[in-house]
């Protein structure tokens, strides 16, 4: 999701439902996503520092499991901060979370659940809008006869609202980095070359096992080693672009192959 919108998420709802403060949850949750490259994170953490000014809290025993979230202790609190899958697997009881995350994969901001001791304390709604040339970029590919498919860690609410705006039709929600690399696997299994766009840590294994690997060039650096082009500014249509390219690169080299194969064979 995050390589097709814009790369700017903002956090446009937080839900407390603890008993603690909003001061005292989001300093901690600040602290704990501080030096987190994660985009979703960052958001997180400038939206805390526009509500409250304070200092960051230290932190211990900091985890991090990718496409799912983190674990760590933060002053005296253990904090969970993740998808809803993460929580689940750290036994959390968010059902009280749960029709607010509906409400907000119904408008196509990612939910991001988060945990005080054990209990669920609060969600964040985040938002994206679709980069202006994504729409066009998936029309280009699929006038090309490509078929494009939406592989990503969100919920299938956001995806599906993502997707719509942009124009593709199959969607995979809730993807690990090992569901993404089984993804491009199945696909060359049945026969296909795939190319993969991406740009986050989670998205390097699929970067790295497709037959082409585009890297959004703001991206992670692992992603850009991963890859085998680099769309610098960013722009997905360009996707369309190389792939026109080379395909017209391919017909001329052959082309040539073809006269001067023909010229030897003639003058031989």
């Amino acid at each position: 999701t995050g390589t097709i919108t814009e790369g700017k998420p903002v956090v446009t709802d937080f839900i407390n439902i603890s008993q603690l403060s909003n001061e005292i949850l989001l300093t901690h949750i600040a602290s704990a996503e501080h030096n987190s490259e994660h985009f979703l994170a960052k958001a997180i953490v400038n939206y805390a520092q526009q509500k409250h000014d304070f200092a960051l809290k230290p932190v211990k025993d900091f985890q991090v499991t990718a496409g799912r979230g983190l674990k760590t202790k933060v002053g005296h609190y253990q904090v969970l901060i993740g998808n809803q899958a993460w929580l689940e697997e750290q036994n959390i009881d968010i059902s009280e979370l749960l029709p607010h995350a509906h409400k907000l994969g119904l408008k196509g901001k990612t939910p991001v659940f988060t945990a005080f001791n054990g209990k669920a304390s609060a969600i964040f709604g985040i938002a994206d809008q679709p980069r202006e040339s994504a729409k066009q970029a998936i029309a280009a590919l699929n006038q090309l006869n490509i078929e494009t498919l939406m592989v990503t860690g969100d919920t299938l609410e956001t995806a599906n609202h993502i997707a719509d705006l942009v124009g593709i039709k199959t969607v995979i929600a809730h993807a690990t980095p090992e569901q993404k690399l089984q993804e491009i696997h199945r696909l060359q299994d049945e026969g296909g070359k795939v190319g993969m766009i991406g740009d986050g840590i989670n998205d390097a294994p699929a970067l790295a096992a497709a037959n082409v690997g585009f890297a959004i060039g703001h991206g992670t650096d692992i992603a850009i080693e991963s890859a085998d082009l680099t769309l610098v500014n960013g722009d997905i249509s360009k996707v369309a672009e190389t792939v026109e390219l080379s395909t017209y690169t391919m017909k001329i080299i052959k082309q040539n192959l073809f006269w001067a194969f023909g010229y030897n064979t003639v003058a031989i």
